[in-house]
């Protein structure tokens, strides 16, 4: 089902040596629901780290997200899309609650802990940098994690922001 995935996609060696663990536990979703990856039952998993107040990076790939979703038809059911917060002090349940209605509804949004986030970000080694000004943007690496259905890292992908959006069709 992901055969069309790297028309869209282009690969990095940024985690060339792969993460050590796929899994999560203990966070919390949009709805309010504690969740761990093993709660998706033998799904894939596409990975996204952001934040809710992102103003480019994090709409433009959870709606990519969205859009592979419906392209899948059918076979949406095998894959589990999941966003986790890297501004788990700001991203409240509520603001994830209402940052999810901009997008598919079968993505799970999540956050946490401030000590079980940074070890999440620290393990799928996603760059996170401080909070800039007034704005609150957080530069960020933009990499969707691919997690095979046995909870194993697969690969990692960097959009491409100027892909047309006719492709990948």
């Amino acid at each position: 089902i992901f055969s069309k995935i790297g028309e869209r996609f282009t690969t990095s060696e940024v985690v060339s040596e792969g993460i050590a663990s796929a899994s999560f536990n203990n966070l919390v979703n949009h709805e309010g629901v504690t969740v761990s990856s093993g709660d998706f039952g033998g799904k894939h998993m596409l990975v996204i780290f952001g934040f809710s107040a992102c103003k480019y990076t994090c709409p433009t790939e959870l709606g990519m997200a969205s859009q592979l979703l419906s392209k899948l038809g059918d076979h949406a059911d095998k894959l589990q899309v999941v966003f986790i917060t890297v501004d788990p002090k700001n991203d409240t349940v509520a603001k994830l609650k209402e940052y999810h209605e901009s997008f598919d509804a079968r993505i799970q949004m999540l956050t946490g802990e401030e000590a079980d986030i940074k070890s999440l970000v620290e393990n799928y080694k996603v760059y996170v940098g401080d909070k800039k000004a007034s704005d609150g943007d957080i530069d960020h690496s933009t990499f969707m994690y691919l997690i095979n259905g046995k909870g194993r890292y697969v690969g990692h992908f960097a959009p491409d922001f100027n892909a047309s959006e006719g492709q990948g069709e």
